[in-house]
This record gives C-alpha cells, sequence and structure tokens, in this order.
C-alpha cells in the first residue's frame, strides 16, 4: 500500500476547505492517506492524524517545536510522498523531512499563491522570496496555481526541481445547488428588503485589506448614477475592525451596501444576486469566481496573477485594473443594458474545475511527477 501524508497550517482553515475531496479519491485508490495540521478539527477519510505543534505564522517557537514534531514522526513512519501546503505547512514539512527523501520519499510543495509577485511589496520579496528559494533545494516537485509563480519558478528555482502547474484544489459546486431558483431568489430579496428589478452585486470574502471591497463601494456609487436602486452584497466574515463599514458610512451608502458577514447559503445569495464583482489586489487562484460561473452570475475582477489564469477578459468576464472602479461600473452597466451579453457571461461552463475532477487530475499529476 503506498503512503502519502498531507500537510498544512491548520485543519478548518485549509485542509477541510480544500482537500478533502482529493483525501477522498487517494483512499479509494487503495492509498494510505496521513494529515498533519495544526488544530482540533477532525478531517474525514485520513487514516491517521496528526495534530500539529506550529501555527498560522511561522515567526513563532511553535514552527521550531512543530519540524522537530514531525521529523520524529517521520522517523517511525515513511512515506512514499510528502505533500504539503501553505507557508508553514511547506516550511515544518520540508525541513522535518530532510532524512526521508534521502530513504525515498518525494516531497511536492503546492503553492497557494506565492507571497512574493509583480507588484508585491519589498518587505515580501525581501523575506519570502529567498527563504522559497533555500526551500526549493529540499523539494523534488512544486505545483503553482498561476501563470505568474509557474514561470517564475520555472525560472528562478533550481533547475532540478520538477515544476507542474495545475488547476486549483477543485471547487465544490454541488454546495452552491438550489432548486428552485426563482422561489430562492424572491424570498431571499423579500427577505433583505430588495425588489425584484433592482440590480444586485455580489462578493463572497472576508473583510481585509487584501480583498479592497472599498473600490466595490465605489464602484456602486459609480453604477448607482444610472442605476440608482443598485445594491452591493459583501458576505463574509469582518477582520478589518469595521474600516470597510466606516468607508460605506462615510460614502453613506448604508441603505445600498449590505454587510451580511460569514454564510452559509452562498448559493442561495447567489440566486438573489445579478452580477459578481471581485476586487482584491492579490490572489493564488479564484475559486470563488468559479463558484460564481457555476451560480450564472457574469464575473468582473480585477486583474491580478490569480484572477487573470481563468478569466479570458470579454469570453468568460471581464478583468479591469486594481482600483478603477469607473471601469468595473461600465461593465456592470453594459450587462445590466444588453441581454445577449449578460446571456452568454452568465452560462459559462467550469465544469473542469469540478473537485472530483481536479481530484483525479491530482492523483495522476503527483504519479506522474513523483515516478522519475
Amino acid at each position: 500500500m503506498k503512503k502519502i501524508l498531507f500537510v498544512a497550517n491548520v485543519a478548518k482553515e485549509h485542509i477541510l476547505k480544500f482537500h478533502v475531496p482529493t483525501i477522498q479519491y487517494f483512499k479509494e485508490q487503495g492509498w494510505q492517506v496521513d494529515v498533519a495540521c495544526a488544530g482540533e478539527d477532525t478531517v474525514p477519510h485520513c487514516d491517521h492524524q496528526i495534530h500539529g505543534l506550529w501555527k498560522r505564522s511561522p515567526f513563532t517557537p511553535k514552527t521550531f517545536k512543530g519540524i522537530r514534531q514531525l521529523k520524529k514522526h517521520l522517523k517511525t513512519e515513511h512515506y512514499d510522498i510528502i505533500y504539503c501546503h501553505t507557508p508553514v505547512g511547506g516550511l515544518v514539512a520540508r525541513l522535518a523531512a530532510k532524512k526521508a527523501r534521502k530513504n525515498g520519499t518525494k516531497v511536492i510543495y503546492f503553492a497557494h499563491g506565492l507571497h512574493f509577485f509583480k507588484g508585491a511589496p519589498l518587505i515580501n520579496w525581501l523575506i519570502f522570496f529567498p527563504i522559497e528559494k533555500w526551500l526549493a533545494h529540499k523539494t523534488d516537485v512544486f505545483f503553482a496555481l498561476n501563470n505568474e509563480d509557474f514561470a517564475f519558478v520555472s525560472e528562478h528555482f533550481q533547475k532540478k526541481l520538477t515544476v507542474r502547474q495545475v488547476p486549483g484544489v477543485g471547487a465544490n459546486f454541488s454546495r452552491l445547488d438550489v432548486e428552485d431558483k426563482a422561489a430562492v431568489r424572491a424570498k431571499y430579496r423579500e427577505e433583505l428588503g430588495i425588489a425584484e428589478d433592482t440590480p444586485v452585486l455580489l462578493y463572497v470574502a472576508e473583510l481585509i485589506k487584501n480583498k479592497n471591497q472599498p473600490m466595490l463601494v465605489d464602484t456602486l456609487e459609480a453604477v448607482r448614477r444610472d442605476h440608482p436602486d443598485a445594491v452591493l452584497l459583501l458576505v463574509g466574515p469582518e477582520h478589518d475592525d469595521g474600516a470597510v463599514k466606516a468607508y460605506v458610512e462615510k460614502k453613506g451608502l448604508q441603505d445600498a451596501v449590505k454587510l451580511l458577514g460569514w454564510r452559509s447559503d452562498i448559493g442561495a445569495l447567489m440566486a438573489a444576486s445579478d452580477i459578481y464583482v471581485a476586487s482584491s489586489l492579490r490572489e493564488g487562484f479564484p475559486i470563488n469566481l468559479l463558484e460564481a460561473m457555476y451560480g450564472g452570475l457574469p464575473v468582473i475582477a480585477t486583474k491580478n496573477r490569480g484572477h487573470v489564469t481563468p478569466l479570458v477578459h470579454g469570453e468568460n468576464g471581464f478583468l479591469v485594473d486594481i482600483g478603477d472602479h469607473e471601469a468595473m461600473a461600465a461593465h456592470v452597466h453594459a450587462l445590466l443594458t444588453d441581454d445577449a451579453l449578460y446571456h452568454k457571461l452568465s452560462t459559462v461552463d467550469v465544469s473542469r474545475y469540478e473537485c472530483t475532477r481536479i481530484a483525479k487530475e491530482l492523483h495522476d499529476t503527483i504519479l506522474e511527477s513523483t515516478s522519475r
């Protein structure tokens, strides 16, 4: 029986969010699948779970304790593959696996968006670039999510490193399904106090600086010049000390911007909406955009390395420069006034990114990449 160890920073916000379909697929193919991550949440389908001592930040003594913990585990357990994710999970696993690699274990690092990229702050380049370049020498295979990361790692990291670009971790589209969209749309709009013919923009993301929600507030303000009743739904937990709420109040748009917090009914909220807008400064790979397309919403997103990987401007969505709320508003207006354009961009096929299909592709890519 082949054995694989998944390593990441935490269970709840990473393993459970992204990797359960892949874990399940490996099990179905006859693998022993173990998982090492911080947090007390139970990971389904795996054979063994190691509760890591590390934290989400690498800059803590817990990181060194986690490396020692995992190194001790690897002395008694031999894995064919160590499959690590997130900066902390990748750091801990690759340093702990030094001896295991000498004994034949292959180490794969899956980068969910490198912290150094075109336009990133200088401090990111000074800290994260040398660390990742050094760790690449302790890695057999590097998985990149987007075009920019793939090209950069292929050119600038050690030449013995096998680099592959993969289409994300997959999206669980079925969780977005609603039985009667029209009925759900009417119900949710009534609950939210929104009229049936009111244009509704939607964005699902935690409220943090990187997600750049103030740009969407500015977009809404511009949209309301032609569509004065337009509404913006911002869905996601608040981690910005009320900055977005304060900006909404500064603009006097309290009645037009609804801050809904964390929600589990995203499919229903998509049914109640008309257009999906995404304003983030940085993304690794935009699962939220694919989910919006699956939900039948045209997408308008900022140009960053994650968004531009699956989006082709004018073909399956629109791309605008970061901060250019007037361009985003113009695309919103075009979609609201051109039925043919709206139909084209609300019927995009994203089945290619369905999580069970991606799980198989990741399994096959892992086997191919580590067989040499």
